[in-house]
């Protein structure tokens, strides 16, 4: 290793994920897996800016409460605002991006597509944090994954899955892009910050602008319906609370690539809930990319974790 390598290493706080951030992130991974199926469900009695904040509210009760917990300040320092609000305008791109190409997709084919966002962080990762770099390992991984984006856009749109559109696919894989690189800059802002209070920011300012364009392009209608309630409830108190905490905190402590890949569980959870719960047919090119995205995401995965090993071998 380089004496600047070396230098890195040791200024570095973060460290590749090991096995027990590997089982947690997995787990994390299993109960995403459910959000785009829940996403879906809420969609058919609301729109989708209204469902956002709807979600958001939820999820801010949820953060609210664990900073009161950790007795963590809500105060706002002057050199934390750009990083808030450089993370803000992401969060809020990329949750429109998502639950617009949600509503204009299947949710296999939403849920498959936004759990790239791995492929992404790794990428970014290797020019805005100087230890996770990339490998000929994560290149290949990229590859695959790439293919397996290919083979699910290209391979249903219009042939064999109703209420699949290359628009609501382009929209979830922008999502995943934004997601990726809202990760890796979190997990940089996070070093010298609270990540709940990045998430609370980002929530209490997503619930606004989302409000707002609720009123302005949408026609918000309310239900009573339970199955409404229930979807809901999945992805605030899951999902936008805990999911996006847990997260936050991984990413945090973790090399931003060795913990995202971890998440390739979610494109078979998520499709296998949208069989079940909505009755989408996986199509085939739904079922061969996914063979693609879980194979890269496993050759990633695997290269991480011998490192971690090996860096706790030295330790």
């Amino acid at each position: 290793m380089a004496d600047s390598e070396k230098k890195l290493d040791t200024l570095e706080k973060r460290r590749p994920a090991g096995l027990l951030p590997t089982v947690f992130q997995i787990f994390l991974s299993l109960l995403w897996g459910g959000n785009h199926v829940s996403i879906k469900a809420s969609l058919e009695y609301a729109s989708p800016l209204q469902v956002g904040w709807m979600r958001f509210v939820v999820g801010g009760t949820v953060t609210f409460a664990y900073m009161l917990f950790r007795k963590e300040s809500f105060t706002v320092n002057k050199s934390e605002i750009r990083p808030l609000l450089i993370i803000v305008v992401l969060f809020t791109i990329q949750i429109m991006f998502m639950n617009v190409g949600q509503y204009l997709t299947t949710a296999g084919h939403a849920t498959a597509l936004n759990s790239t966002y791995p492929i992404w962080a790794a990428v970014i990762a290797h020019f805005l944090v100087p230890t996770d770099t990339l490998t000929r390992w994560k290149v290949l991984a990229i590859v695959l994954s790439y293919v397996g984006i290919l083979t699910i856009v290209f391979g249903d749109v219009g042939i064999v899955m109703p209420g699949v559109s290359i628009e609501g696919d382009l929209m979830s894989l922008l999502s995943a892009v934004l997601l990726g690189l809202r990760l890796v800059l979190m997990s940089n802002f996070a070093q010298n910050m609270s990540e709940a209070k990045i998430m609370f920011g980002q929530l209490v300012i997503g619930i606004t602008l989302f409000f707002i364009g609720s009123l302005i392009f949408e026609s918000p209608q309310y239900t009573i319906e339970s199955r409404f309630w229930l979807a809901l409830a999945y992805q605030g108190f899951v999902i936008a609370g805990f999911g996006f905490l847990a997260n936050a905190w991984l990413v945090k402590k973790y090399l931003p690539s060795t913990v995202t890949f971890y998440s390739f569980i979610q494109p078979p959870a998520g499709v296998l809930l949208a069989w079940l719960v909505l009755s989408e047919d996986p199509g085939r090119g739904l079922l061969g990319g996914l063979v693609f995205v879980v194979a890269g995401a496993i050759t990633f995965g695997s290269e991480s974790l011998i490192k971690a090993k090996k860096r706790e071998a030295l330790a």
